[in-house]
């Protein structure tokens, strides 16, 4: 099946390698979504003299004004308008004789042998219809002249969700992708979906994505590894870099492996984890912060009070960060990002703090959930050792708590720090669990000072 690019490479992908050529796929969602951009783009991406791009604009924004806002975006070249992509308003034809819009169309097409034609917005056309039976008249006419060309049609709407088992075109169409934008917070997340591709496969569920000068830049959500991207675990061993650590595990820690870091503020999870990240830069293999909570000034700050040469560390190839505020997150953005920068810089050694944000930016705790085992897969996958680090109550007394976030059973080893706030102040460490390893499961002092992280 010949395809058509979206202009946007993460929505090909999704989309199974673009958009079936010479099919009719519907763009829907609420107003300010992104649809528009999301077509222009499209536009921009596949216009040429030889076959250009027709937009139509309707009933729902005047030509002038989308040509306006047109410029302020990176791909809105102007000197390609009226060539390779040419605008042209239905809205007098429409005034005149409504019922016309199909010969209109089909005139429009023989005289520029257009390779896309897109309607912007079909769904204004409908409220001029006296009734349903006329509006599926048209429906099915519009489409007989755009199937009978050797084209691909896109139209474009403000339909709700619950449009899709009600109006015609959604039966005509061959595919179908809705924009939507939900409220987080004190931000919106707009997220795409590929509803319906007649004949294709596709990647299903919900894909972030943002808006900015150059369109849309969309996240597909992160699956875990299927069957044909099985891998064998190495057994390949390594050491953290802590002193003390190392030795209450067999003979080390497996390659590839996770480990989660539970425990309460204070008990020196970051700290732990930055060891382990010093450490495979001396070894060679560079790592990933992940970070959340501290910015990368007080990262270098911690670094430093601990003598370390943080100048040298922290630089990419090395020792990278990928610092974004809590209030700011968005989990399909960075999990992306990761991966991204994981390819890039070679990244051996990935450090997560603290799940407790990325859960929080999820807000749904399947969502969650799914995506730390997806993530955990694909680093699996790589050879990739983590740690991720989360914020627990640690030891009780009468029993540990590790996590309420579905996520100790996804690790293959688990780190317990405490506190013991009387009669003095104590720091400990348990390994509560090493998949494949013997271990000393017993609780042992953990101590900060100058050199670092000690375990006695």
């Amino acid at each position: 099946m010949q395809r058509l690019s979206t202009g946007n490479a993460s929505l090909d992908r999704i989309l199974g390698g673009g958009l079936p050529r010479n099919s009719i796929n519907i763009v829907m969602g609420l107003p300010g979504t992104g649809k528009t951009i999301l077509a222009e783009q499209l536009a921009f991406a596949n216009g040429s003299a030889e076959r250009p791009v027709l937009y139509l604009t309707t009933l729902s924004e005047p030509l002038a004004k989308i040509v306006t806002y047109l410029q302020e975006l990176s791909f809105g070249d102007v000197g390609r308008i009226g060539t390779e992509v040419q605008y042209e308003s239905l809205v007098e034809p429409l005034r005149e004789r409504p019922d016309q819009l199909a010969d209109y169309v089909a005139e429009l097409i023989e005289r520029k042998r257009p390779s896309v034609v897109i309607i912007d917005s079909f769904k204004a056309i409908m409220e001029l219809a006296p009734d349903a039976a006329h509006w599926r008249r048209t429906v099915f006419d519009v489409a007989s002249v755009l199937t009978a060309y050797d084209l691909t049609a896109l139209w474009v709407g403000e339909y709700a969700h619950d449009s899709v088992d009600r109006l015609p075109e959604f039966a005509v169409a061959d595919g179908i992708v809705e924009l939507r934008r939900l409220q987080s917070g004190s931000r919106d997340d707009r997220f795409l979906q590929v509803v319906k591709l007649r004949g294709s496969a596709f990647l299903d569920g919900e894909h972030a994505f943002v808006l900015s000068a150059g369109g849309l830049t969309v996240y597909p959500r992160l699956v875990g590894p299927s069957g044909s991207r099985r891998y064998e675990a190495t057994p390949e061993r390594l050491q953290s870099g802590i002193e003390g650590l190392d030795a209450l595990v067999e003979a080390g820690w497996l390659r590839g492996t996770s480990t989660l870091v539970a425990g309460p503020s204070g008990a020196g999870k970051t700290i732990l984890g930055l060891h382990f990240l010093r450490h495979g830069v001396e070894q060679g293999e560079p790592g990933l912060l992940v970070n959340f909570q501290e910015s990368p000034a007080q990262i270098h700050r911690a670094m430093k009070s601990l003598d370390w040469d943080a100048d040298a560390l922290l630089q990419p190839g090395k020792l990278d960060q990928l610092y974004s505020s809590p209030v700011e997150l968005q989990i399909d953005t960075i999990i992306q990002e990761v991966l991204r920068r994981i390819e890039a810089n070679g990244v051996r050694r990935v450090v997560v703090d603290a799940l407790g944000d990325l859960a929080k930016a999820a807000a749904d705790p399947r969502r969650f959930s799914d995506y730390i085992y997806a993530l955990s897969q694909e680093m699996a996958r790589r050879g990739i050792t983590s740690m991720l680090i989360v914020e627990a109550p640690g030891d009780t007394g009468s029993g540990y708590i590790i996590s309420g976030r579905d996520v100790s059973e996804m690790s293959d080893n688990t780190l317990l720090l405490a506190m013991e706030l009387r009669p003095e102040f104590e720091r400990t460490v348990r390994i509560i669990k090493t998949r494949g390893s013997a271990h000393d499961g017993g609780r042992h002092v953990l101590r900060i000072s100058r050199r670092g992280i000690v375990v006695d």
